[in-house]
């Protein structure tokens, strides 16, 4: 009897296994994101708090350079690829007592100058400004200024004790701190340890501050091991934030588009890897502050679950409504990673949070030939180039040292950071060489 039942079992039990798996086999392939999460939830969301938690703001909105004057007036970038100098001395700032925040000057080129130009100090040069709320909770501080203050470089003495300086290159503003507390003995002995020194010019115009290397520039070139995360690392992260919600799944026109609910979609170029997010429904408050709306950004940054060792805080248009995040090589960004850098978050006045990004991130850095340093022509020799070129002096309002990112023909795993100038003209970060061309690209 029980042999009799068990072959009268086993043929329905395999049609009714068989038919499941067909289900399911549809099921993923019409809606892929639903059930490969099942399978990276775990991993994904832990890697997210990972990233998230060793990653600060403080990490992000860093200082890129440590500039050094002399007592006869030389100035001198500095860099330890041993040592993080810029951590370093931001963290002896750090434990200083700052009180009686007050604006000095404005709009006047000769006493800003001659700040840049003072003898024996130091500066903490950001890539672009920050505001009030940054710089307070960077350097653990309680300072009343005005929630419209803003600047890019700060600057104190290394003999002269009780002041320091907070300078906004865009309309020459200088504020001034009163200091107590401070051991610049520490600060001395920090910035004698750079051991690799390029001697510097700060030259002021009327809307911005140019720093140029006066001699030519040996910066090594690099390579590194590239890694991919899945489209669906950033589903869980961004749609689901690891809740098993159903995602929907349209592709199109060589674009996978990925929708949580009505307020969110994910688009993804299937060719480069670059990613759209948008928030429909964000409505992220906008601020005078700058740095308030630099900290709304770094929430949408951090929300992406990426990997951030090595991205930094770069530039922001719109009083911190659209920031880009570059990816930095011993204190150089990269460029041409994507069309806008590593990451650019936008906070729209719709109330759209927008963020874009790409799949691709650095991962491993390969050894490199001990011969293999690239020599940069002085800046001002770069500058004489471009205006021979047809390019005023007047429309050039940034130019910087940092890496072109570009493919490796050898393999697809590794991408080669060539050392170049980067110009900011007529709107965007441009090649000096495609300039000179008769070309560009951001």
């Amino acid at each position: 009897m029980w042999t009799r039942l068990r072959n009268g079992l086993l043929p329905v039990a395999l049609t009714l296994l068989i038919g499941l798996s067909i289900v399911l086999s549809l099921l993923i392939w019409i809606n892929p994101a639903r059930f490969d999460r099942a399978r990276t939830a775990t991993s994904s969301t832990r890697s997210t708090h990972s990233t998230v938690s060793t990653r600060s703001i403080d990490d992000i909105y860093l200082p890129t350079q440590v500039i050094v004057t002399d007592s006869h007036g030389h100035a001198e970038s500095i860099y330890n690829p041993k040592i993080n100098l810029v951590t370093t001395v931001k963290n002896e700032v750090k434990n200083w007592r700052m009180t009686n925040f007050r604006k000095v000057s404005q709009k006047d080129k000769d006493a800003y100058q001659k700040l840049l130009n003072q003898k024996n100090t130091v500066q903490l040069s950001y890539a672009d400004n920050i505001g009030r709320s940054i710089f307070n909770s960077s350097y653990d501080q309680r300072l009343l200024m005005s929630p419209t203050a803003k600047f890019s470089r700060i600057l104190f003495s290394t003999t002269k004790p009780g002041e320091l300086y907070l300078l906004n290159d865009n309309d020459l503003t200088i504020y001034k701190i009163s200091v107590s507390k401070q051991q610049l003995s520490k600060v001395r002995r920090v910035i004698a340890e750079g051991d690799k020194r390029y001697p510097v010019e700060q030259i002021t115009s009327k809307d911005h501050t140019l720093t140029y290397y006066t001699n030519e520039v040996h910066i090594s070139k690099y390579s590194y091991l590239i890694g991919e995360q899945s489209a669906n690392f950033f589903v869980t992260s961004l749609l689901n934030s690891g809740e098993a919600t159903s995602v929907s799944v349209q592709r199109h026109d060589g674009h996978t588009i990925y929708f949580d609910g009505a307020y969110k979609r994910m688009t993804v170029n299937d060719k480069t890897g670059a990613v759209m997010f948008e928030n429909y429904n964000a409505k992220n408050s906008i601020s005078r502050d700058l740095g308030r709306n630099l900290k709304t950004s770094f929430a949408g940054l951090s929300s992406t679950g990426m990997p951030l060792d090595s991205v930094r805080y770069f530039d922001n248009e719109n009083n911190g409504r659209e920031v880009t995040y570059r990816s930095f090589v011993e204190g150089f960004p990269i460029f041409n990673q994507t069309d806008f850098g590593a990451v650019q978050v936008k906070n729209k006045k719709s109330g759209t949070e927008e963020i874009d990004f790409t799949l691709t991130n650095l991962q491993v850095p390969l050894p490199t030939d001990s011969n293999s340093n690239v020599t940069l022509p002085a800046t001002s020799t770069v500058m004489a180039q471009l205006e021979a070129a047809g390019i005023s002096k007047n429309k050039i309002k940034d130019i910087v040292l940092g890496y072109q990112w570009e493919n490796n023909y050898d393999s697809k795993q590794v991408v080669d950071l060539q050392p170049t100038y980067y110009v900011y003209t007529s709107g965007k970060w441009q090649l000096y060489t495609d300039l000179l061309n008769g070309g560009g690209t951001q």
